[in-house]
């Protein structure tokens, strides 16, 4: 489960890189330019809220591998 969120929150990071450099060297109308920043934003808080998720399994996990011992 912990590489499926890997997997999920890199993927995330590399499309909201792609809307930043969209962002930064794209010749983009000014009408598109909040859209593609909620993008980058939407992309980083998605990101975030799985690296989260992540550490709130393997805390959970570690708690019932110790038990078990």
């Amino acid at each position: 489960m912990k590489y499926v969120i890997r997997i999920i929150q890199i993927s995330t990071l590399l499309g909201g890189a792609e809307f930043v450099a969209l962002l930064l060297l794209g010749d983009l109308t000014e009408s598109v330019k909040p859209v593609v920043l909620g993008a980058v934003l939407a992309s980083l808080i998605i990101s975030g809220v799985l690296g989260i998720i992540d550490r709130k399994f393997v805390s959970t996990r570690n708690k019932v591998s110790g038990a078990l011992s």
